[in-house]
């Protein structure tokens, strides 16, 4: 990803597994207006992954989303439960440093009900470009989940947006990868008495003080 003002020339990622090492995979898109690609691909092994990019300027940032099947995820319905759905936004307490994650704990003003919940996916609203988004708790074993966003509400960042279900339906991404994969992939979480022990990290191509409305169903 980049920003608006400086769209993607070219994108190239290598990888010792890759089906040709010498070419690699390029993706060349001169004169076009993208300011973020999201690619798929399936590579089983643990190699060494570079991305580099061309764009007219700086700055950049790319991602990588791994798949670790299993642990504590589930699927529900795309839409959610009936009767199990709740909708909670939760700000970032001051700008992020562009390019750089940044932390908040998920703590909505009125305690929500205990119970276990899977994340269907998030919103972000306030983000001048693009930015990403992934969640920590202690039921994820150690992982990170979450995926790339962009900002729904501005017209000029949807303007140069490829047309991939990751960013098209807003609040669904982990629905999104479920289909995608075929495995259930909504992590799920405790919620207690004494919080929701869930962490949101986001990071942003430039500095942004980020909106993340999450995207919940109760599953036990």
């Amino acid at each position: 990803m980049t920003t608006i003002a400086s769209p993607i020339l070219a994108i190239k990622m290598q990888s010792q597994d890759q089906l040709d090492t010498a070419n690699t995979q390029e993706f060349i898109t001169t004169g076009g207006v993208e300011g973020i690609k999201h690619v798929w691909d399936n590579l089983p092994s643990k190699a060494q992954r570079t991305i580099s990019m061309k764009t007219a300027a700086v700055p950049t940032m790319a991602y990588f989303m791994d798949n670790y099947a299993g642990g504590n995820t589930t699927e529900v319905p795309k839409y959610g439960k009936p009767g199990k759905n709740a909708q909670y936004s939760q700000v970032f307490g001051g700008a992020l440093t562009a390019i750089t994650w940044g932390t908040v704990p998920f703590a909505p003003t009125t305690a929500m009900p205990p119970g276990r919940y899977a994340i269907l996916g998030a919103k972000v609203s306030s983000l001048t470009n693009y930015g990403l988004v992934r969640f920590q708790h202690k039921d994820f074993g150690g992982l990170f989940p979450g995926f790339p966003v962009m900002d729904q509400t501005k017209a000029v960042a949807r303007a140069v947006v490829g047309l991939d279900d990751i960013f098209q339906q807003d609040g669904y991404q982990f629905s999104i990868l479920s289909q995608v994969l075929k495995i259930p992939l909504m992590p799920t979480f405790t919620v207690t008495a004494q919080g929701t022990g869930l962490i949101i990290w986001a990071a942003a191509i430039t500095a942004d003080t980020p909106m993340v409305t999450l995207n919940l169903a109760q599953v036990g």
